[in-house]
């Protein structure tokens, strides 16, 4: 089978491509990597809703980061590098009709196992408080991520405080920060947490999660370059509009570039930061044609 654009660029692995009678009550399940996957219709007064869904294995602490697109008829909906831990309904479609070709693949990134940030261990044992909610890290690790924050974390558990306390964020962006620095071996940005993480990261001037970031949106497939540059210029990834931007050899291959991302998007020129614009030589004196 054949994925339309953009998914054609995802190696996905085709799990399901068949018609099917939706008026028998539908349901397919598939597993990966310990999550079970269900595709199913339910029946109301409109007609139909075919509905994806995950869940977690009984047991299991994995996470998963996969790309993964569903195309019932001809609507698709597709994510890369999407976050899979809870169970949770992915999409739904409606139809009136009783039959639908159902087309589903995956590709699987990236198995995971988090910690809870919440929970001390000989390993993280040093309190961070924030408008009530307590947090639990290591120093000396956050240290190496750098930024004036981390920097101070260490400097409080080096004399002896008993805590850190965090008036800078708000309790959810901090455990969102939390998870993603220092919840794994490494730090993990995916399509659920990167702009956030962005706006985090400039607002604090973490180094080391921009720069996590810049190579999460350079490897992406599915996300036009134009966008790309606008991420650049939001998060200042550098690496994403150095690469793009020497892609690109003249004014003539920039404008290509950015009548390809507005046709495709269905935008104007002036739905653009005018700072991206002119990363692609367009200035706020010329006419576009």
């Amino acid at each position: 089978m054949s994925w339309p654009h953009p998914v054609d660029k995802l190696a996905l692995g085709p799990l399901m491509d068949e018609e099917v009678d939706l008026s028998n009550g539908f349901s397919r399940s598939f597993n990966e990597c310990c999550f079970d996957i269900k595709i199913h219709a339910d029946k109301n007064d409109d007609g139909y809703e075919i509905v994806l869904e995950i869940n977690p294995e009984e047991g299991s602490k994995y996470e998963l980061i996969v790309d993964y697109a569903i195309i019932i008829e001809k609507e698709c909906k597709f994510v890369e590098k999407d976050h899979w831990k809870h169970p949770e309904v992915l999409q739904k479609f409606k139809t009136s009709k009783s039959k639908a070709k159902i087309t589903f693949g995956i590709s699987v990134h990236q198995p995971l196992i988090s910690e809870d940030m919440t929970e001390k261990t000989t390993f993280r044992y040093f309190r961070i408080l924030c408008a009530g909610e307590t947090f639990y890290i290591n120093p000396a690790n956050m240290k190496k991520i750098g930024c004036e924050m981390f920097d101070k974390w260490f400097e409080d558990e080096v004399t002896h405080e008993e805590c850190s306390i965090v008036q800078k964020l708000a309790p959810d962006d901090l455990k969102l920060l939390l998870a993603a620095c220092c919840g794994y071996s490494t730090i993990v940005v995916h399509s659920r947490n990167v702009f956030e993480l962005g706006d985090i990261g400039v607002e604090l001037k973490i180094v080391a999660l921009i720069r996590a970031i810049d190579a999460f949106v350079r490897d992406l497939r599915t996300m036009h370059p134009v966008r790309k540059l606008e991420c650049a210029l939001n998060y200042r990834l550098t690496l994403v509009a150095d690469g793009i931007l020497r892609s690109k050899k003249g004014y003539l291959e920039k404008l290509e570039l950015l009548h390809e991302y507005l046709n495709e998007n269905d935008e104007r020129e002036e739905d653009l930061p005018m700072d991206v614009l002119e990363m692609l030589d367009v200035y706020d004196d010329y006419v576009i044609i």
